[in-house]
């Protein structure tokens, strides 16, 4: 056993049991508080990244959750509306899809969903969207009616006594902004900015950009006038809310460059977000992390982070149980978050077997926290018994969910959907722990570890990464989401939402639940398929699969031009409600199912194939084989076809 991985051993501090509580917490009197209490203690007795958790959630705590999700059509409305944020109240905006907003509205459950129209197109220039921004950032952190008036951020954050607690860069030309803005608004950061672009998340940093992008990033907290210079004190979050590529070379000698026993070939990459925030003796004064994709992802990311209160955890264990790999299995983190009331279920064994992998993904999986660990590449990952899956079978999602996957290369290349990463991402994970390279194993925090800081409010990406110690070198995982996110242990009670109010109702806002209604009274009397459509798809966004099944139940029994018309946006539903026969019948009706449509079909009927009868259907299954790689439908497909061709002969 190497003494890197001896050390590794050490910091990860015993069993749960024996932990001690990282930070106190509240008392039966004190949880009549609509915000929960944190005791008061010494800054020395407090582990920093607690005091970095208890004070993102604090930050966000103050402020009341209106019980409402609005959507808007555009960037420029998500920026008017997130503009309307205040001390007094806020609420999830997301630019409405038919993925993201589905998804989040079904996990948060408000009592309303809003629609706004558009306000028209951001402005022309990237200085005018940046002070659209800071304007929007601003008054989030405003008090309605004090005699204070601040122009700025920094005046805003003065009036009510706060510094910030990170830094979001973004560049407002870039998709990813949406997410930059929401983040500095509801955690109270500073938010600044990336001039350019970069290269695909795919491409790999040359040493000078990464040197550049670091110098940029401490010059910013620099000049915060803020301390930043070490962990605990003021500033400890980065967010890079931008495109750019997850993995870097890096010169000999440089604060990031991996110790000398790293057991890595020059040239061999590291994980940029891993890199940012060192000190010049290579220790770290922040933790980063990282957001891209389009503008709705963003904001679903940022939204998801800010407003959701996760409680399932699912945890996966592929590794064999003894050796070194057994200290990376999940039974220690499943009974540490079962004892404070996490709702936990663990696979291990043939559990996670190919046969059981495919059960489950009938109908998506339905955890809030995945704890996983395989083995693979950026194209596969292995079950029991190292049985090769792919990005083919990488889950559809019930809610969003947060991810720490044990696994090599799956965030190489995160933007595409033909890599393990890039498919979880696109399905719906908004908090991401993974690898970029070849990681060695020492570079990831075992899970018992993680799950014991993550219930003790150390948010979940820095509970994710080695921060101080000899296992603080620059590794090859990186942190995709929101650093400051905190999955609060279920013993804290949850702050009530408040009620919608009037006063910072926008101009052409309608309910989505009255505007289906609408819909379906209009679709009555005119039997049009647009009607049909419209309600359909407020009934989907609005997050009621139940009634969606039903509404299905209604189009497909109305004429064809109808059906055809409802069928692609009723295939989300009929999935997660596991309806087979009348999915199979919208998927059929469908004239351009989408690669998730296929993804869903797929999850769906490959554990039935097998008990299929009807030879031309199993037939028809060839003509839906997914492309990137045909020849894993085909081979699901092969044995079933040989079967009934089997039978059918010998009928005859």
């Amino acid at each position: 056993m190497s003494a890197l991985w001896i050390v590794a051993l050490i910091l990860c501090g015993g069993s749960w049991a024996s932990g001690q509580a990282l930070a106190p917490t509240s008392t039966p009197a004190q949880q009549q508080s609509p915000v929960p209490h944190v005791a008061p203690v010494q800054p020395q007795q407090v582990d920093w990244r607690v005091k970095m958790g208890v004070r993102s959630f604090q930050n966000s705590a103050r402020v009341m959750v209106i019980d409402k999700v609005v959507l808007v059509p555009d960037g420029a409305t998500y920026l008017d509306e997130v503009g309307m944020w205040t001390l007094r109240g806020r609420w999830p905006v997301l630019i409405e899809d038919d993925i993201y907003t589905p998804l989040f509205v079904r996990a948060f459950k408000p009592s309303k969903v809003i629609r706004r129209t558009s306000v028209g197109a951001l402005a022309a220039t990237e200085d005018e969207r940046r002070v659209a921004a800071r304007n929007a950032l601003t008054r989030a952190w405003t008090v309605p009616g004090s005699d204070a008036n601040p122009r700025t951020p920094s005046e805003a954050f003065a009036s009510v006594r706060t510094d910030p607690i990170g830094i979001v860069f973004t560049n407002m030309s870039d998709p990813a902004w949406p997410a930059a803005v929401a983040l500095a608004a509801g955690h109270g950061q500073v938010l600044n900015w990336i001039d350019g672009s970069f290269d695909l998340p795919s491409a790999t940093m040359t040493a000078t950009q990464l040197q550049e992008l670091s110098a940029h990033v401490e010059a910013v907290a620099l000049a915060t006038k803020l301390p930043y210079a070490a962990l605990g004190d003021v500033i400890d979050a980065v967010t890079i809310c931008q495109s750019m590529p997850a993995k870097a070379v890096v010169a000999p000698g440089a604060q990031w460059a991996p110790p000398k026993n790293f057991p890595s070939k020059l040239g061999e990459p590291i994980a940029v977000t891993d890199a940012l925030c060192r000190n010049a003796d290579g220790t770290r004064w922040a933790v980063a992390a990282w957001i891209f994709g389009s503008e709705a992802r963003s904001a679903y990311m940022a939204m998801s982070s800010l407003f959701l209160t996760p409680r399932s955890v699912w945890l996966m264990n592929t590794y064999p149980t003894d050796g070194d790999w057994g200290q990376y299995a999940v039974t220690g983190a499943t009974t540490g978050l079962a004892t404070d009331g996490y709702e936990t279920t663990e696979y291990s064994g043939m559990q996670t077997s190919e046969f059981a992998w495919r059960n489950l993904l009938m109908g998506g999986f339905k955890a809030d926290v995945l704890y996983m660990n395989t083995m693979g590449n950026m194209d596969f990952f292995n079950l029991w018994n190292s049985v090769a899956a792919h990005p083919e079978d990488v889950p559809l999602l019930n809610h969003p969910m947060a991810l720490h996957l044990i696994h090599s290369w799956s965030l190489t290349s995160p933007e595409s959907r033909e890599t393990v990463g890039g498919r979880w991402l696109e399905n719906g994970v908004y908090a991401y722990a993974g690898s970029v390279f070849e990681p060695f194993l020492p570079a990831f925090v075992p899970p018992a570890k993680v799950a014991f800081l993550m219930s003790n409010w150390v948010p979940f990406l820095v509970a994710s990464r080695w921060c101080e110690g000899p296992l603080d070198a620059t590794w090859r995982v990186t942190t995709i989401g929101d650093p400051l996110m905190v999955i609060t242990s279920p013993s804290q009670p949850v702050p009530a939402r408040g009620a919608t109010f009037t006063v910072n109702a926008a101009a052409g806002e309608s309910d989505v639940k009255e505007s289906a209604r609408s819909a379906l009274v209009a679709a009555k009397s005119s039997n049009a398929a647009a009607d049909y459509a419209r309600a359909f798809t407020d009934v989907v966004h609005y997050g009621d699969d139940v009634l969606a099944v039903q509404l299905w139940s209604i189009a497909a029994s109305k004429s064809p031009e109808i059906a055809a018309a409802c069928a692609p946006i009723a295939l989300g539903s009929l999935f997660r409600q596991r309806e087979s026969s009348a999915f199979l019948a919208a998927y059929r009706l469908t004239a351009k199912p989408s690669p998730s449509d296929q993804d869903m079909l797929w999850h769906l009927f490959t554990p039935q194939l097998s008990s299929i009868k009807d030879r031309d259907l199993l037939k028809w299954f060839e003509t839906q084989v997914r492309p990137a790689r045909p020849e894993i439908d085909r081979a699901r497909l092969a044995p079933e076809l040989k079967r009934i061709t089997e039978e059918q002969g010998m009928k005859q």
